[in-house]
């Protein structure tokens, strides 16, 4: 791959992650879920493989529906490409989401998104997304977390 196909290329792959984001603090699911291939597979929650956009849409739909306000902001993207058409990425989300409730149960998480990308007649996607909890306020003992050695 030339220096110049790499340089357009991981500024597409930013480009999906900066939309995936604004996509979810827009509350518009239905546009977050087209930034996956048709067969990605998610896992957001330790243990629990999401198959297919539908599949993803719908845990999406659910979970965006408990919120009235969220900001996604990312940050620290590292991309390697395994080919002209794959790659693989790390990048840091933190996550602030306001419950109906009010602003006493915020809840917050920061993590990883650990992807792999395909070219694909859309462009890039993601075809594999597993989400690491670094922190979260409340904690969330359980959510797999990223290895970090004490």
């Amino acid at each position: 791959m030339s220096e110049t196909r790499e340089l357009f290329d991981r500024q597409e792959i930013i480009d999906v992650m900066h939309s995936y984001c604004r996509f979810v603090d827009l509350n518009q699911p239905e546009k977050q879920v087209e930034c996956f291939t048709l067969d990605a597979v998610a896992d957001y929650y330790g243990g629990t493989e999401l198959i297919g956009r539908e599949a993803i849409l719908e845990m999406l739909q659910k979970a965006l529906s408990r919120f009235t306000a969220t900001c996604h902001t990312l940050s620290n993207i590292e991309i390697n490409f395994d080919g002209t058409d794959t790659a693989n990425s790390v990048s840091y989300v933190q996550a602030w989401h306001r419950q109906p409730s009010g602003p006493e149960d915020d809840y917050e998480v920061r993590g990883q998104y650990h992807d792999n990308w395909e070219r694909t007649e859309e462009g890039w996607r993601i075809s594999y997304r597993k989400f690491l909890t670094m922190a979260a306020t409340p904690p969330r003992p359980d959510a797999p977390g990223i290895g970090r050695i004490s």
